[in-house]
């Protein structure tokens, strides 16, 4: 399996973070089991500036993370459900910053199902995800991010981010996923 990705990756514009995530390796290495998916989908939340963030609002123990040093996991309960994961993405001098992962393609430890994975909620589901394992660093937990070749920029759609409610911001090309991949949670609205 390629390397881990460096703290670094992490630590530049979260729409680029957000881009370059997509094709990269999600592992869960827990007690001699392993899970591995690759990240088709995600959307990109600014912080502060995006009324669409947990952070928009300011700190709170519950997005602390995102306020944290980036290469972090930030989980969260969505509606008492679904556990959805976002990654700290953030350049050095901003206050926060986050990309939701939103789908992904099972790779190892996963049943044969290629929609499995195919939501934020599914994502947390299938790699046993809890408010616990928010500030996990990604870069040194069972829980890391691996480096894999990039998609190319034909095969990258954008389009606006899902299920947010309308904003300044609600319009933005801030979610991308991988063309024609069955873990794309759902096809851009047109």
């Amino acid at each position: 399996m390629e390397r881990v990705l460096p703290r670094s990756f992490y630590a530049r514009e979260t729409l680029a973070v957000a881009r370059d995530l997509l094709g990269k390796v999600l592992v869960r290495d827990r007690r001699g089991s392993l899970r591995a998916a690759r990240i088709v989908e995600v959307e990109a939340y600014l912080g502060l500036d995006d009324p669409a963030s947990h952070a928009f609002r300011g700190a709170t123990p519950r997005n602390a993370p995102m306020f944290g040093e980036p290469g972090h996991a930030y989980v969260y309960l969505s509606y008492g459900v679904h556990y959805c994961m976002n990654v700290v993405a953030k350049p050095p001098g901003r206050p926060a910053g986050a990309v939701l992962l939103r789908g992904a393609e099972p790779l190892a430890g996963f049943a044969d199902d290629p929609r499995g994975l195919a939501g934020p909620g599914l994502v947390g589901r299938g790699f046993g995800l809890t408010t616990a394992d928010s500030g996990l660093d990604l870069v040194s937990s069972s829980l890391t991010l691996r480096d894999a070749p990039p998609i190319p920029a034909s095969a990258v759609g954008r389009s606006p981010r899902i299920g947010i409610a309308p904003s300044r911001t609600s319009s933005r090309l801030w979610r991308f996923y991988v063309r024609g991949s069955r873990g794309v949670s759902r096809s851009p609205r047109s």
